[in-house]
């Protein structure tokens, strides 16, 4: 029995179709799944700020800690017990409930490496005031360089081995700014002590080098007396003086 070479030709063509479908299916499988968001998505965190009671920050093997004291004012507690920046604490959180996640992609438990959270760039942790924790966990970069994958809020971490797919979120590059700001622009400048102009600075006295004559008035007056004998004249002898005399 012959086919038609037709036939042949349509076989040859579906089993290319069906490799390919195979070849697309696999890959597919290798690659994150990504979804875009719309214009009215949540922040990347659900809080307001006034609700939060502590902020930890994690990276390189730094930990800082920041809490609101009973003036409602930022404190450092931890590396270092100093007042904080209230820039730097406002900018992170505002990037955490405000900023919106850019895409959001998916990744099985074998991809961590892939995402860059083997090692993460950073954590921040949000304690609110009735104990509600939130946590972002910072990733690397996504193929873009001008954003991070994070996790937010994870049941298990690390993921194990049979747990199930992860949605990651696509953030700005402001989220990991905000994490890693060096430690110095944390804390509140401190201001040097300016003087008091209600105070008024005495002058220094400088030192009277010039003999003071009234110390020693004998002197004073034995140079006088010396003088008016020296220019005194002597009355020459036979004078109406010496006869005088």
């Amino acid at each position: 029995m012959k086919f038609q070479r037709s036939t042949v030709i349509l076989v040859g063509v579906a089993l290319l179709l069906g490799a390919g479908v195979l070849i697309a299916e696999s890959q597919r499988a290798r690659t994150p799944e990504t979804a875009e968001l719309g214009d009215n998505q949540a922040p990347i965190l659900d809080f307001a700020e006034t609700d939060v009671a502590t902020l930890m920050v994690e990276r390189a093997g730094e930990t800082l800690v920041f809490e609101r004291d009973e003036q409602d004012t930022w404190q450092m507690v931890e590396p270092e017990t100093s007042p904080a920046e209230p820039g730097a604490v406002a900018f992170l959180l505002s990037r955490l409930n405000t900023d919106a996640p850019l895409q959001m992609v998916t990744m099985g438990p074998d991809q961590v490496s892939e995402f860059g959270f083997t090692t993460p760039l950073g954590t921040a942790t949000v304690t609110l005031k009735d104990g509600t924790k939130h946590v972002l966990i910072l990733g690397g970069e996504d193929f873009s360089g001008n954003a991070n994958y994070a996790v937010i809020d994870p049941s298990t971490w690390p993921p194990a081995p049979n747990s199930a797919e992860y949605d990651v979120l696509v953030v700005t590059r402001d989220v990991a700014n905000g994490i890693n700001r060096p430690l110095e622009e944390w804390k509140m400048p401190v201001e040097a002590p300016t003087p008091d102009a209600s105070t008024p600075t005495q002058p220094p006295q400088a030192e009277d080098s010039a003999p003071d004559s009234s110390s020693n008035p004998s002197d004073g007056d034995l140079d006088t007396n010396t003088e008016d004998t020296e220019a005194r004249p002597t009355p020459a002898p036979g004078s109406e003086a010496d006869t005088t005399d």
